[in-house]
């Protein structure tokens, strides 16, 4: 049985498009249409007819230049998955940046709370807390959005974590990451987004995945070789990041995703490829 899954997202749909191009026999369980657009350009379309329709030039643009096509035909599809679009644990981070809780490792241990600088939150609070912040994203709100047009089911995956190249190097914005890192919190930082996002997905009428575990290193980081050679959204699929980027994952974390898409459907893929697993 093959399934047709209209791929939306941001910027990091790139990754999975990339895969698909160079190796669409490995996952012959799905016959996927990409459809990216920056920004919030995905929240500019209506459904009129039955087709999902955009109604902003920018929009228009995305999906001409992106996935050349003026419109997507909403019952065409068996199913859709929201990609990115800034459901990250970095959002997370940012609450771990200015807050702590009690359920946290470091916490437990620490002799004199009263001196730590950081804001003191109860459990509940910062789930309330993280489950907001991640409502708020574009993922939830494209997911929302569709799921006032159909029924089909709607997937939202996680966008990978930042790259462990900043264990080596410093980037900005992650100053969290590095807390969490020394302070033994990162798994309990994880498990809070993990849970989050499953949680505010099933209230939108949606699944979530998280990202596929063995991508993972030290429970924050996505491993480099997921993350190295990133491409951009751009129509010839093929122009490089920025060198400093950390954020966007490259192909075979898009395969990685796309095995996880049809392990969730319940459709076939090739166990082997090109891509394979990190060592």
């Amino acid at each position: 049985m093959t399934r047709r899954i209209c791929f939306l997202g941001n910027s990091h749909i790139a990754c999975l498009r990339q895969a698909w191009a160079r190796e669409p026999l490995r996952w012959p369980g799905i016959a996927p249409l990409f459809v990216g657009g920056h920004r919030n350009l995905l929240l500019d379309t209506a459904e009129i007819g039955r087709r999902l329709v955009p109604t902003s030039d920018g929009a228009a643009r995305a999906f001409s230049d992106l996935a050349g096509i003026d419109h997507i035909d909403l019952d065409d599809y068996d199913a859709f998955v929201i990609t990115g679009c800034l459901v990250s644990l970095g959002c997370i981070a940012n609450l771990y940046r200015d807050a702590r809780w009690l359920d946290l490792p470091s916490v437990a241990a620490h002799d004199d709370l009263a001196a730590d600088p950081a804001i003191l939150m109860s459990d509940a609070a910062v789930q309330m807390t993280a489950e907001d912040i991640l409502s708020r994203r574009l993922g939830l709100r494209v997911a929302r959005h569709l799921r006032e047009m159909t029924d089909r089911p709607i997937v939202v995956t996680s966008q990978a974590r930042v790259s462990a190249i900043i264990e080596e190097a410093h980037r900005p914005g992650t100053r969290a990451h590095h807390a969490a890192l020394k302070a033994g919190d990162a798994a309990a930082l994880s498990d809070l987004f993990d849970n989050s996002a499953l949680r505010v997905c099933r209230e939108a009428g949606t699944t979530f995945l998280p990202q596929p575990r063995h991508t993972i290193t030290k429970h924050i980081l996505t491993a480099r070789p997921y993350m190295d050679g990133a491409v951009r959204l751009t129509a010839d699929g093929d122009t490089p990041q920025p060198p400093k980027d950390i954020t966007h994952a490259n192909a075979r974390y898009g395969a990685a995703v796309l095995d996880q898409i049809s392990a969730h459907f319940g459709v076939s893929a090739e166990t082997q490829g090109s891509f394979g697993r990190a060592s």
